[in-house]
């Protein structure tokens, strides 16, 4: 940053020759030195007629969170040292230790990417992969094939970069055209199948789980297994709630432990009412594929039992009767007064998805006479009280479809049963 800085002012430029001509022993010093010296002691050379932008890239790739240890403490507190012209524009992953060091800092604006328009990054990536394409002789990209490529990536630039890397040759087979690629990365099933995207997530899974540490690895399994065999994405909060119901002894992980560190790959990471999802289809078909994803690979029917059994227990320990309190039982729902935000006060997320799938998760687990029990005691019990939160909730026509769905799996198990 000094360096650039003195490209561009010579009175800068002039003071900080000064400073390492006086003071040598700074390039082995402390950053904190460093800082002081040979940025915010110069600066008192820049110009105050316009504004100065400094560009940190990627500050998630200066190295591990013990490098970064002492520069984040400067960058959250002490960049109020520079000339009030100054503004400093830092990309990152957010990862944790860098959030940590930034988000309590009142002087500091941090926006997530999914706080910005679709349209708008829609409008960016599609800029990016014309710039990126316009110079490979072998391919035609008219309007609309440069919106399938735009569609394909979902709003994700990581997954544009990887395209346009592919697309033109980097790392590939050059037994293939510009063309064939494109044609191979359209025409896909999955829009993510490409050995350069495999890399980056192994890359990535590889900064979570390092040396190959079996128990990290076992509990980014069970934690990304219960991510991706929900038919909903969760919040923290809720994905905390139905793994301390889960009965394999799986609940023993703690979610946010693996969680925290995959912000690149994880929507819902930095703000705890955000359902948790991949922020690109392609990871979850990256994880659910053994041949691509090797040691991270996830079996997702490894974990239906569990959320069969968590899903009907948290409705036997939440549901009862008038759940949100209701003055009147003689109302329609559309004329309680202020019943929206009873049904967020006293009906969870955790209970809310589980009154809406536990049938579904159900119906996708062998058969499991602890289950069973659980089905039966359920509907014995609760059943009217379930009715009524789907009515608040309206979702009563899922009633039909979930018993649909368990007169099934009943019927089918206990074919299985007696023929055992």
């Amino acid at each position: 940053m000094a360096r650039d800085l003195a490209g561009q002012y010579p009175g800068v430029k002039r003071s900080l020759a000064n400073a390492i001509r006086e003071r040598n022993w700074l390039k082995r010093t402390d950053i904190i030195q460093q800082w002081e010296n040979l940025l915010v002691k110069p600066s008192a050379h820049f110009p105050i007629d316009h504004p100065i932008l400094l560009v940190i890239d990627a500050l998630d790739e200066s190295g591990d969170p013990e490098s970064r240890k002492h520069l984040l403490p400067i960058l959250a507190n002490r960049s109020i040292e520079l000339p009030s012209n100054v503004r400093i524009l830092l990309t990152s992953r957010p990862l944790d230790d860098i959030l940590r060091a930034l988000r309590s800092c009142v002087h500091i604006l941090s926006k997530a990417i999914g706080d910005i328009p679709e349209s708008s990054i829609a409008h960016d990536i599609k800029s990016y992969i014309s710039e990126r394409l316009a110079s490979v002789d072998d391919l035609f990209l008219d309007d609309n094939r440069l919106g399938l490529l735009v569609n394909r990536s979902e709003g994700l630039f990581q997954w544009a970069f990887v395209a346009c890397e592919f697309i033109q040759g980097s790392g590939s087979r050059k037994l293939f055209t510009s063309e064939q690629r494109f044609q191979q990365l359209t025409n896909s099933a999955t829009s993510g199948a490409t050995p350069s995207l495999d890399k980056l997530y192994n890359t990535i899974l590889q900064e979570i789980c390092p040396d190959n540490n079996e128990d990290d690895i076992q509990a980014f399994q069970s934690v990304m297994g219960q991510v991706l065999a929900l038919y909903e994405p969760l919040s923290l909060g809720a994905l905390t709630a139905i793994r301390k119901q889960f009965h394999s002894g799986f609940d023993v992980y703690d979610i946010n432990s693996v969680l925290k560190h995959m912000g690149s790959v994880l929507s819902g990471i930095t703000n705890h009412l955000i359902p948790i999802c991949p922020l690109h289809s392609s990871f979850h078909d990256y994880l659910t594929d053994s041949k691509r994803s090797k040691k991270f690979y996830i079996d997702i029917s490894l974990h239906r039992n569990d959320l069969a059994f968590a899903t009907i227990q948290i409705m036997k320990k939440e549901l009862q009767f008038n759940i949100c309190r209701l003055e009147s039982s003689y109302l329609l729902n559309s004329d309680v007064p202020n019943l929206p935000p009873k049904i967020k006060q006293f009906i969870s997320s955790s209970l809310s998805y589980s009154c809406r799938y536990w049938a579904s998760h159900v119906q996708a687990t062998l058969f499991n006479s602890k289950i069973a029990t659980q089905v039966r005691e359920f509907l014995n019990e609760q059943f009217l009280y379930w009715m009524e939160v789907l009515s608040l909730m309206k979702s009563v026509q899922i009633a039909a479809h979930s018993v649909s769905l368990i007169i099934t799996w009943a019927t089918v198990c206990l074919h299985i049963y007696n023929y055992y």
